[in-house]
């Protein structure tokens, strides 16, 4: 786990947002963001100041480690305050081993028509486990990845029927080649896509034998509800005995 993703999970332990940590460490919001997504170091003064404001110390936001059991300075109230940082023993051992919850979506309904689609995010889902570094070596931010079954057999033998698919919502603008989520039509997929000229767009099955090529005008992409939902940048397959 990097340096900031310690400061991120320790925040929202604390439910506090950016802004709200950067005026109790009494420095630029911008730092904080800066030291979340990895993109800059700051001062030890600072990060010192941002330990004292999340109630832990400058050597577990850099190391991760705390030492407890040779530093007299650590309290019983200090270690409350570090346990309270997680809900319990597994989100300890999540954080020790990379681990973050994704939403995963089992019983993802096939229909998703023009704006429906976030009403699709907000029903009943399960959480599943990644390791943190796959996102931060994207630089996918965890609220924004989720994870999707695929279903039919027109991204073969790239994607399988009921391989396991993670997707970056973020991620919406098109480059060419690579695997997006789409609705089109009021129907979920897994395709790749190509620019066309004047806003169009190709829609392209690995399976092309049994699945051509679509293509879509600007309009036609108003017409037909063509949606991209987001990147489809790993999937998983199982096989069964």
């Amino acid at each position: 786990m990097s340096v900031g993703n310690r400061i991120r999970t320790l925040r929202r332990s604390l439910s506090m947002s950016q802004p709200e940590l950067a005026k109790k460490a009494k420095v630029g919001q911008s730092t904080i963001s800066d030291l979340e997504n990895d993109k800059k170091s700051t001062s030890a003064k600072n990060m010192e100041a941002i330990a004292q404001a999340l109630g832990t110390s400058s050597s577990y936001l850099l190391t991760g480690k705390q030492e407890f059991a040779n530093n007299k300075d650590y309290t019983n109230g200090t270690i409350n305050q570090i346990i309270e940082h997680v809900s319990n023993t597994d989100e300890i051992a999540y954080q020790l081993n990379n681990l973050v919850k994704i939403r995963y979506y089992p019983n993802l309904s096939i229909s998703c028509g023009s704006g429906s689609f976030g009403e699709v995010l907000e029903q009943e889902h399960e959480e599943i486990t990644i390791n943190s570094k796959s996102l931060n070596d994207r630089h996918i931010h965890q609220e924004n990845c989720v994870a999707f079954p695929a279903s039919g057999d027109s991204m073969l033998p790239t994607i399988k029927d009921k391989d396991t698919v993670y997707v970056d919502l973020e991620r919406t603008t098109i480059k060419d080649g690579k695997v997006f989520a789409i609705c089109h039509g009021g129907l979920f997929k897994f395709k790749r896509l190509y620019n066309l000229p004047l806003g169009g767009v190709r829609i392209v099955s690995d399976n092309t034998v049994e699945f051509p090529e679509e293509r879509l005008t600007a309009q036609e992409i108003i017409d037909q509800q063509f949606q991209i939902i987001g990147w489809a940048w790993s999937w998983q397959s199982m096989e069964n005995w």
